[in-house]
């Protein structure tokens, strides 16, 4: 949820083909900003962005930009294509999003009061599958925003019972 520009979901997507290969397994990104979305669909990047991205992974998975495009990065269109950007706002999410075994947030509620960040929680549980995880970033939390998820690690969450909100 709230992709931006799309690194994060390409990273997970980095991630997913090297643990899980060819299996079944998508990566969906929304953010609000259609602007952004259009972005992280092209899946061109400065080098910049990519910082603490492994270089095997970058080898693996983009391909370096040469005269015009030099200092830009491209993920590979086998990546691009495991991963869908779609237009959603965290305080009305689309419906026909899915269910997902993760939902990563992370970075975002910082911006919120308590109530936004409530709302924003309810509005996404219930797009996790019963046993899933909701993960936050290293300077967030959700203790006491919500009873359906319990911290199994500091930042990381998991859907306490059937279904999950």
């Amino acid at each position: 949820a709230a992709s931006s520009s799309g690194e994060e979901a390409y990273s997970i997507a980095m991630v997913l083909a090297e643990c899980l290969g060819g299996a079944k397994w998508e990566v969906v990104g929304t953010d609000i900003s259609s602007r952004m979305l259009a972005r992280a669909q092209s899946g061109h990047y400065r080098v910049e962005r990519i910082d603490g991205i492994p270089l095997p992974l970058l080898k693996r998975y983009c391909l370096k930009g040469f005269g015009e495009q030099a200092g830009t990065l491209l993920i590979s269109r086998e990546l691009r294509q495991r991963i869908q950007f779609l237009h959603s706002n965290l305080m009305n999410p689309r419906r026909d999003i899915g269910n997902f075994d993760v939902i990563f947030l992370r970075n975002v509620m910082i911006y919120f009061d308590n109530d936004t960040k409530r709302k924003v929680i309810a509005n996404l549980l219930p797009y996790l599958k019963p046993d899933g995880h909701f993960i936050v970033g290293h300077s967030e939390s959700l203790n006491g925003l919500t009873d359906a998820l319990v911290a199994v690690q500091p930042t990381i969450y998991q859907c306490r019972g059937l279904p999950c909100s």
